[in-house]
């Protein structure tokens, strides 16, 4: 509804009803205000996720190298005994509630655009640490019998989905936009930059019969992953020059540094931020025909390598297999030939 000419209000409101999960109601609330040149706007929602095909089915037993050691590792459903004997309920919905307020203003040259924004995720569904059994004489019967059933999967340990945690999100997005004639041509520049943080909130969900174990029930490496494991901070720069029939492309991203997720702290390592480099010329013949060459990642950036040992394991892993920014894979030169019809 527009109240005036230059404030806007919208509002939307979803009810949902799951057969296994029950009814939900969500609604958002957003609004825009012109003011000149600039543009405020601002929402507020709630969410809804119910848990995939997935995370609520799929079983298997699988090889996995972890902290250095290769491991018969098996995930099992939340109806399995293993999820009953270890107090793990059958999931549930993700509920989430979020805000957002931005500005843009228009320059004339120049084009801005700053938002920011706040997620909060309550009962997250995660991948759980691996629980093991034991056979060991004085082992409680709990752990007696998980350890049978492991040995019936021919797995070692046993991974679930589990409603485990909250998390809150808080985050910045920032474009910037120039665009005019430079000497006989054209010239475009674009910054973008994306600041984010997830971070874990309170508690682990953990069951009475989990109580000392929430250690494992959401361990350390999975709470890298989550909040670590990936760039914070991301910035973009990039140019593009037009002169008749050539055109010139230059990028450079900024990756910040990032953890490797392991939960053997004396492995921790942290990732230094790099910047990759893009460049690409091209010429069109005709209309139709165009011709480029160029080169991604031009200065051939890798990562940091793994420590000897520790993530890298036994040696085969050079770049960290738990903490990505970019791809290992070097320069990639090209040359494109394009015809429009």
């Amino acid at each position: 509804f527009n109240f005036t000419k230059e404030w806007l209000v919208a509002a939307a409101v979803r009810y949902e009803d799951y057969s296994d999960f029950g009814s939900t109601l969500n609604g958002k609330l957003s609004t825009r205000y012109k003011l000149g040149n600039y543009v405020l706007r601002a929402a507020a929602s709630t969410g809804f996720r119910a848990p995939s095909l997935h995370q609520l089915y799929f079983s298997a037993t699988s090889s996995l190298f972890q902290e250095g050691v290769i491991s018969n590792s098996g995930t099992f459903t939340n109806d399995s005994r293993v999820a009953k004997l270890l107090g793990i309920p059958q999931l549930n919905e993700e509920k989430s509630k979020s805000v957002s307020a931005g500005v843009t203003a228009n320059w004339g040259k120049f084009k801005l655009s700053v938002d920011g924004y706040f997620i909060r995720i309550d009962d997250r569904i995660v991948y759980t640490g691996a629980f093991t059994g034991s056979n060991a004489a004085g082992a409680s019967d709990q752990d007696k019998e998980i350890y049978q059933l492991l040995q019936q999967a021919n797995a070692t340990s046993a991974r679930l989905f589990a409603n485990a945690i909250d998390t809150e999100t808080r985050g910045l997005d920032v474009v910037l936009t120039y665009q005019d004639r430079f000497g006989r041509g054209k010239l475009r520049g674009d910054l973008s930059a994306t600041f984010s943080k997830t971070n874990v909130v309170g508690d682990v969900h953990a069951s009475d019969l989990l109580k000392g174990k929430e250690s494992t029930y959401f361990d350390r490496s999975s709470r890298i992953y989550l909040e670590s494991a990936v760039p914070r901070t991301k910035v973009n720069l990039s140019l593009n020059y037009s002169l008749d029939k050539w055109n010139v492309y230059l990028r450079n991203v900024y990756f910040g540094e990032v953890d490797g997720a392991t939960n053997t702290i004396a492995d921790s390592q942290v990732f230094s931020a790099k910047v990759v480099t893009d460049l690409s010329l091209g010429y069109a013949f005709t209309k139709n025909v165009s011709l480029t060459v160029g080169a991604n990642n031009l200065f051939d950036i890798y990562p940091d390598k793994t420590n000897v040992g520790g993530l890298r394991g036994a040696g085969y892993f050079l770049y960290s297999r738990t903490g990505q920014q970019f791809g290992t894979g070097g320069r990639f030169a090209f040359a494109r030939l394009s015809l429009n019809l």
